[in-house]
């Protein structure tokens, strides 16, 4: 086989020595016979690239993920965000110190302190009703403490116990004055962050609220005897049995009504029975 002699062309002064031209856009068929051109765009998708643009666009989107994640757990590992304040308002009674020692909250992280466990121990406290925290950013909680307020006595073994209105005992320091006294026939003593018979302080309420304006008198004790139940002295020298905390209201109703036909008709007594309802006893 012969070999041909590598031609020479001339070209506008340019000598080149086995130039190939450009192969023409191949086509593709589109099974009618006619062809269509394949662009260069297209051409070198066919080919495949190794990184395209939307490669890019996802790793530098993992980049940046990685990137917040790392520096959130900077932030929350570093100890800039540790509180370095508990700042506790609305006590009197309670020692501001202490309950920032019962929440346990210094030191910690801002973002992980966990403010439900806190609250929760500082409710644990006798003289505390109520409780709400809050992160002041960057370095501080605040805390602010509803104290129990003193309600009335609550008498038993000889001793006088301050609680409040919910029946809690709060120590055995002077209850305030003129408020309802409560003498208990239980034995024992209770301690601070204890709660009596809640019946017995709902029907004391009741009755140092309503007595004096159905039977123009104070009352001077509300006592529970074994046997008894409710009874209450007044400062006139009278005395009542109300039995049950029960019906308070409908009791005192009746206790008034014999008061005051006992006043038109000049009869004299000191002591009413109204454990019965509607049949009362007076001697």
């Amino acid at each position: 086989m012969r070999t041909l002699p590598r031609a020479i062309v001339r070209r506008t002064g340019v000598v080149t020595v086995g130039e190939r031209r450009p192969s023409p856009p191949r086509r593709r068929g589109n099974g009618n016979g006619d062809g269509g051109v394949i662009g260069v765009a297209e051409e070198r998708r066919e080919r495949g690239f190794p990184i395209g643009l939307k490669t890019v666009v996802a790793l530098c989107a993992v980049a940046v993920v990685l990137g917040l994640a790392a520096g959130g757990w900077w932030v929350v590992q570093s100890p800039y965000f540790e509180i370095a304040t508990v700042k506790v308002e609305g006590t009197d009674r309670v020692a501001p110190e202490d309950i920032a020692t019962v929440s346990g909250l210094a030191g910690q992280s801002m973002f992980r302190a966990d403010l439900g466990k806190a609250q929760a121990g500082i409710m644990a406290l006798p003289l505390v009703k109520d409780v709400q925290i809050e992160r002041k950013w960057p370095r501080q909680v605040r805390i602010v403490v509803a104290e129990r307020q003193p309600w009335g006595a609550w008498v038993q073994s000889g001793v006088s116990y301050t609680i409040d209105r919910d029946g809690v005992v709060l120590g055995a320091f002077p209850a305030p004055d003129g408020g309802p006294v409560i003498s208990s026939a239980e034995a024992g003593s209770p301690r601070a962050g204890d709660r009596v018979d809640y019946q017995a302080v709902d029907a004391a309420a009741e009755i140092y609220e309503k007595l004096p304006q159905q039977l123009n008198t104070q009352v001077t004790q509300v006592a529970f005897a074994a046997g008894k139940g409710v009874q209450v002295t007044t400062a006139d020298g009278q005395t009542a049995l109300l039995g049950d905390s029960s019906s308070i209201a409908y009791k005192l109703a009746v206790w008034a009504a014999i008061a005051k036909k006992s006043e038109e008709r000049g009869l004299a007594y000191n002591t009413i029975d109204l454990r019965f309802g509607n049949r009362p006893v007076v001697q």
